[in-house]
C-alpha cells in the first residue's frame, strides 16, 4: 500500500547526504589509484567501462552536490543544530580538552597535508607509486599525450621512419593510416589503445 505522506525535504536531504557521501567515498579511492593522464590515455584504462576523466568527473560533480546537500542540511536543521552548540557552549568548561584535542588534530592534518609529512607525504607516495605501476609494462612514451599527435609528428618525435612506419602498420592490418591522423584516431578506428600501435612500431627504424 502506498502511504499517503507528503514529501519530506528533511529525509530527503538526509538520504541524498548519505547517498552522495558513498559515492564520494568511492570515486576517491578510484582516482586515488588511478594511472596519470599520459598513461590512462596510452594504454586506454577504464575502470568499470568508464574511462579516467569520466571517474574524475563523477568525482567533482559528487563533491558539489555533497557540499550542497551538507549545507542543506544545515540549514534544516539550523535550530537544532543551535541549540546543541549552545548547551555544548554552557557546557564547555567540562569538555574543554575535547574541545581542544578536536580543533587541533584538524588543523594539525591540514598543515601536516601542506608541509607533506607523515602520514601525508607517505600515503600520497604509495598514490604516486600506485599510479606509475600502471605503466610498469605499458611501454608509454616519454612525451606525454603524444597519441594525439598525427603519426608524421609523432614519428618525427620518437625519431621513426614515417614510410617504414606506415608500411608496418599496413602489413599490421591496421586500417586509416594517414601521415596527417593522430595516433589516438588509428587505435580508435581499428578498436585498439594506443599502446597496440607502439607495439606494432617496436621494429621502428631511426632517421638516418
Amino acid at each position: 500500500m502506498v502511504s499517503g505522506k507528503r514529501f519530506q525535504p528533511r529525509v530527503f536531504t538526509a538520504l541524498s547526504l548519505f547517498a552522495t557521501g558513498l559515492i564520494l567515498a568511492f570515486t576517491g579511492i578510484i582516482c586515488y589509484l588511478k594511472p596519470p593522464s599520459r598513461i590512462a590515455e596510452w594504454i586506454n584504462w577504464r575502470f568499470l567501462g568508464l574511462e579516467k576523466h569520466f571517474w574524475e568527473a563523477l568525482h567533482t560533480v559528487f563533491a558539489l552536490l555533497f557540499v550542497i546537500a551538507a549545507l542543506t542540511h544545515v540549514i534544516y536543521n539550523r535550530r537544532a543544530l543551535l541549540m546543541y552548540m549552545r548547551l555544548r557552549l554552557e557546557q564547555g568548561r567540562q569538555y574543554w580538552r575535547e574541545l581542544t584535542a578536536a580543533f587541533g588534530i584538524t588543523a594539525a592534518f591540514v598543515l601536516i597535508t601542506l608541509l607533506n609529512i607523515f602520514p601525508a607525504g607517505p600515503i600520497m607516495d604509495l598514490s604516486d607509486r600506485l599510479s606509475e605501476g600502471w605503466g610498469a609494462n605499458s611501454k608509454a612514451p616519454a612525451i606525454a599525450r603524444i597519441e594525439k599527435f598525427p603519426l608524421a609528428t609523432y614519428c618525427r618525435l620518437m625519431e621513426i621512419d614515417l614510410v617504414t612506419a606506415m608500411h608496418q602498420l599496413e602489413l599490421a592490418g591496421i586500417e586509416g593510416v594517414s601521415p596527417d591522423a593522430p595516433v589516438r584516431d588509428i587505435a580508435h578506428t581499428n578498436g585498439i589503445p594506443p599502446i597496440e600501435i607502439g607495439l606494432i612500431l617496436e621494429t621502428w627504424v631511426a632517421i638516418p
